[in-house]
């Protein structure tokens, strides 16, 4: 038997390399997996089932990334993308892969990640129609160029390097429409663009959410620094249609999110109606801050208020939503219940929910600001106790102090979970597998286009 250290490997490959390859399968990225001269690689710009000519692009220490050079036999999963610059732009990397073959994909990590936590579970139909374009209410755009000839788009996935994009086609046509029109408002001031750590450029971003029943919403410019210029400027924003207030946020950091801490109002109003149609002629309209948290996908978000009301009882005693934000999720719910608490911890969301309690008069919703872990500690100590609780936690899942006072809830209560993280879910659900049984789970496709899946679960206190 030969030595191992002596034995033959075969050669490592290189960048610019350019070789006959597959593309297998959706990976758990961005990225999907296939082989290339026999070898594993990451493919992008591809879907599973493709063959041809694959080019490296960059190898790692435990990676080699490719892009499709040449499609010699398409997928039978393939199908025209809607846009021109999918393929570098990274947003929406499974365009090119028909929308069955992205859901059973999605489906499938999900099941991966929960295994036998599925035992038993009802797993029902993916509660929203497939919506593959102009899905995206609220959008960030990067704006970079000289003066006189700034431009929108979005970083190249792992880059500084901006994709200009005209039109997104995942986008309201609004969006692009008001976002189109305040550059060139910025553009005639001659403002620079922030061009990275250490530049003294002036704009970094332009937001904008829209609330589709009014047509309109607030336009936020996303500046390295405060400049007389944006208060100057104001007027003219607000007076572009679709816009019903300008705010400049200001984000200093180098790096980090889009979004800075500090954001100043510059012209009208100071909270925007986001209206949801809750079904049965029902809706709720939500008034928000500029930077406060709504989902992208307006109509899928409106599913998703009526998918966690089909899984609560049809009267309550106490509900509490947990990681409330606004109080979305409670305050669509409260003719339902005889007490509803809200829990939140961001000051941005404390003052949107505050404000929404009174304008909708509901005097049997609570607001409990602060840590979730701690309020909800103190919560399942009161008389009564709830019997009802929605989970809406970031992507990490939920602290485990949250998971520990669920435990103290009655038998027979119920928890809603919305998780847009099947890692955390199945790591939190396996946590409480001995106080509650998780009995049904409902799909959604709120992010077409991408791996990312969110998904509702409903528990019962064993």
């Amino acid at each position: 038997m030969s030595d191992p250290d002596t034995r033959i490997r075969p050669e490592r490959l290189r960048a610019g390399h350019v070789g006959p390859g597959s593309v297998d399968a959706f990976g758990p990225g961005a990225e999907l997996l296939g082989t290339l001269d026999g070898r594993p690689v990451r493919v992008v710009g591809a879907v599973p089932g493709d063959r041809g000519l694959l080019r490296v692009t960059h190898v790692g220490q435990h990676q080699t990334w490719t892009r499709l050079e040449r499609l010699d036999a398409p997928s039978p999963h393939r199908v025209p993308a809607p846009c021109p610059v999918w393929q570098i732009c990274g947003g929406c990397p499974w365009q090119a892969a028909s929308l069955d073959a992205q859901r059973a994909a999605r489906l499938d990590a999900l099941r991966a990640s929960l295994g036998p936590l599925l035992d038993g579970v009802t797993v029902h139909p993916w509660a929203t129609a497939p919506v593959p374009t102009a899905y995206r209410t609220r959008a960030w755009m990067m704006v970079r160029g000289r003066p006189g000839r700034l431009r929108l788009g979005f970083f190249a996935p792992g880059t500084n390097d901006l994709i200009a994009v005209e039109r997104c086609v995942a986008q309201h046509p609004a969006i692009d429409q008001a976002l189109s029109a305040a550059l060139a408002l910025l553009d005639q001031r001659a403002l620079t663009a922030w061009r990275g750590a250490g530049d003294d450029g002036l704009v970094r971003a332009l937001g904008f959410r829209l609330d589709p029943a009014s047509g309109r919403g607030p336009l936020t410019v996303v500046a390295s620094r405060p400049d007389p210029a944006f208060a100057e400027l104001a007027p003219a924003l607000l007076d572009l249609p679709a816009v019903s207030g300008v705010f400049l946020n200001v984000q200093p950091a180098d790096g980090g999110p889009v979004v800075g801490p500090d954001t100043h109002h510059l012209a009208g109003a100071l909270r925007h109606p986001v209206t949801f149609d809750l079904g049965d002629g029902a809706a709720l309209s939500l008034s928000l801050g500029p930077t406060a948290f709504v989902q992208t996908n307006h109509a899928a978000a409106e599913a998703l208020l009526r998918t966690v009301a089909t899984l609560l009882p049809a009267r309550m005693d106490h509900l509490a939503d947990v990681y409330a934000g606004a109080g979305a999720f409670g305050l669509a719910l409260r003719d339902r219940a005889r007490r509803v608490t809200l829990l939140e911890d961001a000051p941005a969301g404390v003052s949107d929910a505050h404000f929404n309690i009174a304008a909708l008069g509901a005097g049997h919703v609570a607001l409990m600001p602060g840590d979730a872990a701690e309020r909800l500690a103190r919560l399942v100590a009161l008389d009564p106790v709830p019997d009802a609780v929605v989970l809406d936690p970031p992507r990490a899942g939920c602290a485990e102090p949250v998971l520990a006072a669920l435990e103290r809830l009655a038998p027979g209560a119920v928890v809603v979970y919305v998780s847009c993280g099947p890692k955390s879910l199945a790591r939190d659900l396996r946590r409480l597998a001995a106080a509650f049984a998780t009995t049904d789970l409902i799909p959604l496709d709120m992010f077409p286009h991408t791996p990312h899946l969110e998904t509702v679960v409903r528990l019962v206190r064993r």
